[in-house]
């Protein structure tokens, strides 16, 4: 009988540990790997780079759209709209490039545009004297009107233009832009390269104070065929300063100090700047 009680135990005891393993089992299978599950997901998600939203896009198409039919003015419009409040936007630099492109394709045509007027020419005048009195430049004066030369009769009709501009050079950007008097953007350019002349500050503010055409040692008027092909630069108040192009040598440029464009970009910007414009040089932004 001791040995059926005994048998019997045993059977119990084995069915409590048969029901014990499968209690974990179940536990582990439906307990805690779902909970160990979520947790991986949910640690995978946290790590997961986050897809940025540019909420520049739309604008940026919505600017594209006006161009396409004809609407300019809105188009740069909205373009604005995005450098002002999108700067972190995919499509900024792209819009910086258009706005430029139209502001300068606007500035340098017969079309009218804010700043533009029409001069009579009187007797007695000079293209110089007609640049100085519109605050503009002779240069600008002879390529938007398509003249040959400098001459003049009375009642010539002249398109001239307010050039009211301010220069801001960014070193860390590597950026020349050129902003209006009302400190709004028109166009920026590449800044080649910067060489600080001896002893002058590491960020400063100066003004342009002439246009040299050429190595300067002699006149070469605006509109001739040697003003064409000659180099220039555009010479700064502080010494050593001036806006210019590589000459091509390196000798030469081994010892030239000043802010360096593109060639093109200094026959564009000897167009438009007169003297008198503020340069304002910075190591960042």
């Amino acid at each position: 009988m001791k040995a059926y009680f005994r048998l019997l135990f045993a059977f119990i005891a084995l069915g409590l540990v048969a029901a014990a393993v499968v209690g974990v089992v179940y536990v582990w299978e439906n307990l805690v790997v779902p909970k160990q599950r979520v947790e991986a997901e949910i640690a995978e998600i946290k790590n997961r780079k986050k897809s940025k939203v540019d909420y520049g896009q739309n604008t940026y198409q919505d600017a594209l759209t006006l161009l396409r039919t004809g609407q300019r003015g809105a188009a740069v419009a909205k373009l604005h709209e995005l450098m002002i409040y999108y700067q972190d936007s995919e499509f900024y630099p792209e819009a910086k490039r258009i706005v430029g492109e139209i502001n300068i394709d606007r500035l340098l045509s017969r079309e009218p545009a804010p700043g533009k007027s029409e001069y009579i020419v009187e007797s007695g005048d000079v293209l110089s004297r007609i640049a100085s009195k519109a605050k503009s430049t002779v240069g600008y004066i002879i390529h938007v009107n398509n003249r040959m030369g400098s001459a003049l009769q009375k009642g010539d009709q002249l398109i001239v233009s307010d050039l009211d501009f301010r220069i801001s050079v960014n070193l860390s950007e590597k950026s020349v832009t050129l902003r209006t008097a009302d400190d709004k953007f028109f166009k920026e350019y590449k800044l080649i390269d910067f060489k600080r002349p001896p002893n002058t500050p590491r960020e400063f503010d100066t003004e342009i104070s002439s246009l040299i055409v050429g190595t300067g040692a002699r006149l070469i008027p605006v509109g001739t065929p040697n003003y064409v092909g000659a180099q220039k630069e555009l010479r700064c108040k502080l010494r050593g300063v001036a806006l210019r192009a590589k000459s091509g040598d390196p000798q030469k440029d081994k010892y030239m100090t000043g802010i360096f464009l593109e060639r093109e970009d200094i026959e564009e910007l000897a167009l438009i700047i007169r003297p008198g414009v503020q340069v304002w040089v910075r190591a960042q932004s």
